[in-house]
């Protein structure tokens, strides 16, 4: 794997992309964003303290999007589940019609 080289906060950084489904480059751009987006509300906390409320931020954010789609994929697991069992009762009228109409 090749690493990229990313800029957070003035300094560069050489990394290794973890997947090729999202670029180092937008992550970089998203932290940041955030890391900005909390120096600027909070001017006077360094910067260390930044990036752990940054790093904090990012990881409700993300267990948040992980519930949310574990949520969304029991409700689509729920559908699916009724979906099959009306398909069930469905192909078990067929045959029985099929059956008595010997």
């Amino acid at each position: 794997m090749t690493s990229n080289e990313i800029t957070i906060c003035g300094k560069v950084y050489s990394v290794k992309p973890i997947s090729s489904s999202v670029s180092m480059e937008e992550v970089a751009t998203l932290v940041n964003a955030k890391i900005k987006e909390l120096s600027e509300a909070k001017s006077k906390t360094s910067m260390v303290d930044v990036a752990v409320l940054t790093a904090l931020n990012l990881g409700h954010e993300l267990i948040e999007l992980k519930q949310g789609k574990k949520s969304e994929d029991e409700q689509l697991n729920q559908h699916l589940d009724g979906m099959i069992q009306k398909l069930k009762k469905y192909l078990d009228l067929i045959e029985k019609k099929r059956v008595n109409s010997r």
